[in-house]
């Protein structure tokens, strides 16, 4: 009788790449936050790499994983492929309805809100040098300086590109106080944003409520948010959920 050789695949952990933890928070990046919140919520093991500079980074930004020989980078284009690849079980139940209105929601705070997190962080006199000494103070001089000049000019151009820095800084914190409105008026008395279940809209929600709670930073928008207890409620409902 023949031996029958039996090949067993070793199965991959899903390493995850982000920031070191800063400001007393888990990650100080609301993508990254996010997606370590998803991979939390849906029950998927992984491993953490930290990554100070993401200029190593495939876009230069971070997050990104490596799963089964692929390198992911974008938080949202990383949920897209783990529930291609692992299932989707913070979607099970929900209608396209909620699923229009998760996606409406998670790209107001991506593509809006957060800028107004950028603006409080790196271009808010009082809060730049924070957040220039924890990225950057560990760099040598002279070239400390230099990366930290070239630093706020990119921010600036980025930001002046988006448009939210041809406002002042109070019309840039009304815009972030309509969107956190806006989000609290969705949740309404609901557990999670789109009902009695997590989903991976709360992985948003959550991380970018849990950012502009960081201490260093307090603004309109964290004022707003320590104001409310239905925000409150929420953030360490999610964290509990996802964290515990």
């Amino acid at each position: 009788m023949g031996v029958v050789e039996v090949f067993v695949k070793e199965k991959t952990m899903i390493e995850f790449f982000k920031f070191p933890p800063n400001f007393g928070m888990r990650d100080a990046s609301p993508f990254v936050l996010k997606l370590e919140t998803y991979l939390r919520l849906a029950g998927l093991d992984y491993e953490t790499t930290i990554l100070s500079d993401p200029r190593k980074a495939p876009k230069g930004k971070l997050p990104f994983i490596r799963d089964n020989g692929q390198t992911i980078a974008d938080s949202s284009i990383i949920i897209d492929y783990l529930k291609q690849t692992y299932g989707d079980p913070l979607g099970e139940g929900l209608n396209p309805e909620q699923k229009a209105v998760g996606h409406a929601v998670k790209t107001m705070l991506e593509e809006r809100t957060y800028w107004v997190l950028v603006h409080t962080r790196w271009m808010e006199p009082k809060y730049q040098p924070i957040t220039l000494n924890a990225w950057f103070g560990n760099l040598p001089f002279p070239i400390r300086p230099l990366i930290m000049k070239k630093v706020i000019r990119d921010m600036r151009k980025g930001m002046y590109a988006h448009g939210i820095s041809r406002h002042s800084p109070e019309q840039i914190y009304a815009f972030g106080l309509r969107d956190i409105q806006a989000f609290e008026d969705v949740l309404a008395d609901k557990p999670f944003l789109l009902g009695e279940r997590v989903s991976e809209y709360d992985a948003t929600g959550y991380g970018f409520l849990a950012n502009f709670m960081a201490e260093p930073f307090p603004s309109p928008i964290s004022d707003y948010i320590a104001s409310s207890k239905t925000l409150l409620d929420y953030i360490e409902r999610v964290a509990a959920k996802a964290f515990a």
